[in-house]
């Protein structure tokens, strides 16, 4: 995992990016993210991912410094199209690129 302060906001929170490969056997609920270089990180900004899989900042939680990250894809059928449904809990995500944009302190 990689993580870099992109820059210091106005009000002295840190803007910061968070890179890291998704996990070799995926945890129903989501997989967890520790942002090392944060106390507590306050905001999750934005996310993405590689592969055509789906993460979305609005449902990651946050507890402290680390972030749950539930993954989603599609299937999509000839007959009809459905919301993203979770990911298979023991999917092997880590040929996955996970992006992060977070606000904290």
């Amino acid at each position: 995992m990689a993580s870099e302060i992109i820059t210091t906001l106005p009000n002295g929170k840190l803007l910061v990016e968070v890179s890291t490969t998704g996990p070799s056997s995926y945890s129903s609920g989501g997989f967890s993210v520790s942002v090392d270089i944060l106390r507590v990180v306050e905001k999750v900004v934005a996310a993405s991912c590689t592969g055509g899989y789906k993460v979305d900042a609005a449902t990651i939680s946050i507890s402290g410094n680390t972030l749950t990250v539930p993954v989603y894809y599609y299937d999509y059928s000839t007959t009809t199209d459905g919301p993203a449904t979770e990911v298979a809990a023991d999917t092997n995500l880590s040929g996955v690129t996970f992006k992060f944009l977070v606000i904290g302190v």
